[in-house]
């Protein structure tokens, strides 16, 4: 194999692994949020879309103003996203 396959492949995984840690992050954000809303405003974990997430990264500014889970999320999606385009290199989607 080229070393440039080998190194879409290693990519690849590291951004599923990021990507999958970044959710449990937003799991725990999620739950965070519920334990503090009263019951009619709570966030239902399934069926997310733009404007929910927004709502809750917004509801979890105001609730946990010093709260790290935020940052979290965001730093591991950018490196999600930073090791999907080095996997897409690597398997010469760019080609």
């Amino acid at each position: 194999m080229a070393t440039r396959v080998i190194v879409g492949i290693v990519a690849l995984i590291c951004a599923s692994t990021y990507g999958m840690i970044a959710s449990f992050f937003g799991f725990e954000m999620m739950d965070k949020v519920n334990d503090k809303l009263p019951k009619e405003n709570r966030f239902d974990p399934v069926g997310w879309y733009l404007p929910k997430t927004l709502r809750l990264y917004g509801e979890y500014r105001r609730l946990y103003p010093d709260g790290n889970l935020l940052l979290k999320v965001r730093v591991l999606g950018s490196l999600m996203i930073v090791f999907l385009l080095v996997c897409a290199w690597g398997l010469g989607f760019f080609s």
